[in-house]
This record gives C-alpha cells, structure tokens and sequence, in this order.
C-alpha cells in the first residue's frame, strides 16, 4: 500500500518555492503584483529583477474597463491610483477620418440599448436604420452620451436607471504605474534587484535555471517570467521560441510618441484619427497629453511621420519625438518549459484598440489560475496556450476589421487595403454578419457583441436583412420608443458633472 505520508512528501518537492521576473515596466510590475497576491500565504518567493540600462517604452496611457478589475483584485484604492498616476476616465475611443475623410464614429465601453422581446438591440436598430432611420447604433450608449457632453460619472450600482450599463476605464502615465505598482509589490514581499544580466544559465532539459548578474551574482529560480520588451531575453534569446509574424495583416510597422501640454478640456475619451500612413491618437491626462502616429514605413519615412504628428498637436512639446520600431504578431508559445513571455516579450498588437496592458494581465491571471509545479504538465502548458492564443487572434481580427471596411483610397496606404488578405476568421465572421447582422458567441473575445456592432456599423458595414424574427415586435412602437429614449438619455447626462470636475472632486474628498 502506498504511504499517504510518502505522496505528501513527494508533492511538497515538487512545489514551484521561487518565481524569478526578468524585467520591470507596467509588465514586469503588473505581473509581480498579481503573483504576490495569488501566492499570498503560501511561502512562495516572488523576486523581479529590472535592470537598470532599459528604458521602458512607457505608451501604454490607455486601457480598456479590465484595468478597474485589476484596482478591485489588488485591493488598490481606485482614487489613490487615480492620484498617483495623474489617471483620467476613458468612456470609449472616437475613430476620425477611418471609414471617409470627414466622418467619425464611437467605440464605447458597456452595452448600447437593451434587448427587446428577447433579440439584440442592435436587430431593432438595424430595422429601423434600413427603414431609413436617422439614428446612428452608438447614439443609445450611455458611455457615449456621456463623452459626447464632456461628462461624467461612475455608475450608482445600487441606483438602476438609464446609465447603469455605462462602463469606464483609465487613461494614465505608464511611467507612474511602473512606480506605483513597485511599491505596492515591495509592500507585499516581492524582491526588488535592480541589475542588468549578464547570461542565462539552462539545465540539460532546456529549462532556465538561473540568471548571472552583472556584478556575477547568481539568482537561480524554479520558474522565470519574461518581461523583457521586445528583447525577449529568455523566451526568445534563450529558449529560442520564435514569433508568428502577422506583418501581412496589419502592416504598420512603426509609432512616433511625443507629449504635450495638457488639453483645456478633459475629454473622458481617447481620440484616434486616420492619415494617409496609418493613425494618429491622442490621450488626455490630468497634466499632460499623450500623442502618437503609427504608420508604414513602407509608405512613409520617419522625418514625414514626425511633421505629421507635429502639424497636428494640440498645445506645446514638453519632450522630444521618439520613434518606436514593432513587428505585429505573437509567440509560437507564449508559455514554454519554464518560461511565460509577458508584454512586448510575448508579441505586439497595435494599441488603436487599447488592449495591451490588458494582454498583460490577462496572461498573469491565467497563469495563477493555472499554475504548475516542477514537473510542468503538458496538458496545462498546451490548454493554457490555446486560451491565449484564440484571444491574441480575435483582437487581431478586431483591429483588422477598422481597416480592411474602410472606403478611402486617398493614399498608397490606403488602397493596400483593397488587396490585403484578411484572417480566414474575420472572413467568416463578416460573412455570417452581411447576411442578418448575427455575430456567433465566442466566450474567449475580449470584445463583446455591441464591440463589434458599434465599429461594424461605423464603418458602414450594414448586413443586407435583419434577423427576421425581429418582425414580432410591433415595429411603429419601438420607432416611437427611439427617440424618447435618447431625449431621456441625454437629459440624464445633462445633468452630471464635467470630466475635469468629476477629477477634482474625486480627489479632493
């Protein structure tokens, strides 16, 4: 019979005792923070090693409404944070110029409209938009109504009214997060070694055993996270696992960054405007403004790119231009022996939907929720690469649908577009949606149904019928509903605080 005490014995041995983080930034510190507090009470060592000789690429300002997920698992107070990363509210993204020149269009956080006897709102939309209605799907976000009015406020939970379904995220300085987020780690037992590594030490099997600093100090671990930036020093320079390139799906290749004086007016939103080469965002923050241009440096050379983005600043530079160099795509494995890639180490998607940071988290959630021991089960590596994997492809799917739907051919850039393979996925997926504007579900999309509806439908893209399903409701009182609706909608928001006011007395409580 085997000895109960043997199998306990044998079990505790192989307990992952010590998790080692190569690299700081928002990916090294969001990861530390989410480890420290999974592994809380369990003896567990969190050490994170940055060295001291990287920059962070620091333009990470603007996230999507999982951040305030993050604040709530970390037990962070959301105004402290708020405070200390010079925070503003993001309502969603207003998109200028991408399907004409001229035209614009929302993408907001939180759902649009409710259902009506049980179909999808955006069924009775599309009815009456084909009916020649005059009213655009996002008009009946209460997100936008607010961003529309420069308003603002967080949701009353306990209060059901016409803008509980309203959702919200963070713009903020990447920079400041790094900071916060360290001190909340050293608080919580995580190691802090500020050092540059020399080599990478592996154990016959292919796993790393331990890092060699500068100052040839050893820090051997049992399982390494890599949040090295697009250096990838231990998933790439060590265990050798290459990038599947998606260069032939999203062609920019490049960002300049620059920051700006702060806006007159907060706006609670991000705004991203198409060029000629690619697009251009702006992000206000409680005291200054975070500007980029991502384009093709096929098409356009980084002097142009950086006269672009100048001719359009709002306010003075208070620092110089930078370019920043990216290939889109994702790991062949983002986790591997052990070995996870986290952040720019893990792959690169254009932040034109925000979701970066997300990506960050995401993985190091996963990741707690399937943590391994020494002996690393297949099972659990492969099943977690497949998760990751399907949402690295559905937000590439996401980002390829606000190109390959728009109308201009004012530019090279542009008419690329008309001729550019799109993913076999978003092929299908917009074929279903043309014929009666039906998305399937898909639980592992970051973005939901309304996500896809609002920039389908602000890029024109409208199906040729509706679900026919939608004509058992009595068509002539929901026409009459619509406007009453948006009338008590936008009176709602009239009566709420501006953004910047909404700040000031958050902080000032």
């Amino acid at each position: 019979m085997t000895n109960p005490a043997n199998i306990k014995n044998k079990n505790s041995d192989m307990k992952i005792k010590k998790y080692v983080i190569v690299g700081g930034g928002t990916a090294g510190w969001i990861s530390a923070a989410i480890l420290s507090r999974a592994l809380y009470n369990t003896g567990c060592e969190v050490v994170l090693v940055e060295s001291p000789h990287t920059p962070t690429v620091g333009v990470g300002e603007a996230t999507i409404p999982s951040i305030m997920d993050l604040l709530t698992y970390l037990e962070v107070a959301p105004e402290d944070f708020i405070k200390k990363t010079n925070a503003t509210f993001k309502l969603g993204i207003k998109f200028i110029d991408w399907h004409t020149k001229g035209q614009h269009y929302w993408h907001q956080f939180g759902f649009v409209g409710n259902e009506i006897d049980g179909k999808p709102f955006y069924q009775h939309w599309l009815k009456h938009h084909l009916n020649d209605g005059s009213f655009e799907f996002s008009d009946f976000s209460p997100a936008i109504a607010m961003a529309k009015q420069n308003k603002f406020t967080i949701p009353n939970n306990n209060v059901i009214n016409n803008l509980s379904s309203a959702t919200y995220a963070l713009h903020f300085d990447a920079g400041l997060v790094a900071q916060y987020l360290s001190i909340y780690c050293q608080k919580h037992n995580v190691q802090h070694i500020k050092a540059h590594i020399n080599t990478v030490n592996t154990h016959e099997t292919g796993e790393i055993a331990s890092v060699v600093l500068e100052d040839d100090r050893i820090i051997d671990g049992d399982f390494f996270i890599d949040c090295t930036g697009q250096h990838a020093l231990l998933i790439n320079k060590t265990l050798r696992v290459g990038l599947e390139n998606w260069q032939h799906y999203l062609p920019v290749d490049r960002a300049v960054v620059v920051q700006t004086e702060k806006l007159d007016d907060l706006p609670p939103y991000t705004q991203s405007t198409a060029h000629e080469h690619g697009w251009r965002w702006q992000i206000p923050l409680q005291n200054r403004t975070g500007n980029g241009y991502v384009y093709c440096s096929d098409y356009c050379d980084d002097e142009s790119a950086k006269a672009l983005l100048e001719e359009h600043l709002s306010g003075e530079k208070i620092t110089d231009c930078k370019v920043i160099k990216f290939t889109t795509g994702k790991r062949d494995k983002i986790w591997f022996k052990n070995c996870l890639a986290v952040g720019l180490s893990s792959g690169f998607l254009e932040p034109l939907e925000s979701t970066s940071i997300h990506l960050i988290m995401n993985t190091i959630f996963n990741f707690a929720q399937s943590l391994p021991d020494k002996r690393l089960n297949p099972a659990t590596i492969n099943e977690f690469n497949r998760i990751i994997d399907i949402e690295y492809a559905c937000i590439r799917d996401f980002i390829v649908l606000h190109y390959c739907t728009s109308a201009r051919t004012d530019s090279a850039f542009w008419q690329m577009w008309k001729n550019l393979e799109i993913p076999e996925s978003l092929t299908n997926k917009l074929a279903l949606f043309k014929a009666h504007g039906r998305l399937y579900k898909n639980d592992l999309d970051l973005f939901s149904a309304d996500s896809w509806y609002a920039v389908l439908a602000g890029m024109k893209v409208i199906p040729e019928a509706y679900d026919p399903l939608v004509d058992a409701s009595i068509f002539d009182t929901i026409e009459k509903a619509l406007p009453q609706a948006l009338s008590s909608l936008n009176r709602s928001v009239a009566e709420l605080p501006f953004h910047e006011e909404f700040i000031r007395t958050l902080l000032n409580d």
